[in-house]
């Protein structure tokens, strides 16, 4: 199931309409059995990801749910060497800079996915939630 790498809402209906008429007409009709929804949990692979660190000596890095500076932390304090974010800096491409500078608070991704049919659009993968 595709969602279960992203975790969150599953915006079927956004998907349906960035698609094809056959796979949108597909998408309505069987869109609750193929893109299942899995709730969004801070650092939602770390258990997994750490039977491979485990098990490896290389440089790794973790991906999964990292929205918040104590989750990079953790994960590197866990022996990750790098930190990968993806829809966090969609709606804040600056949001690494900050937590580097001190800001505590969260990430304001909401995880609700919106922005992963853009990948299909002309504009390009972007956040739904802030205004282009």
């Amino acid at each position: 199931n595709p969602m279960y790498l992203f975790r969150g809402e599953a915006p079927r209906a956004e998907f349906a309409e960035a698609m094809p008429p056959l796979v949108k007409y597909g998408m309505k009709l069987a869109g609750k059995r193929f893109l299942k929804e899995y709730p969004f949990q801070e650092a939602y692979f770390r258990d997994k990801a750490l039977a491979w660190r485990k098990e490896l000596t290389m440089s790794l890095m973790y991906l999964g749910g990292v929205n918040r500076l104590d989750t990079m932390q953790r994960v590197m304090t866990d022996g990750f060497q790098y930190v990968a974010m993806g829809r966090a800096l969609l709606i804040e491409p600056g949001l690494v800079g900050e937590l580097a500078a001190g800001r505590t608070r969260p990430g304001a991704c909401i995880h609700c996915n919106r922005c992963m049919p853009t990948i299909y659009s002309a504009e390009g993968t972007h956040c739904t939630e802030v205004a282009r």
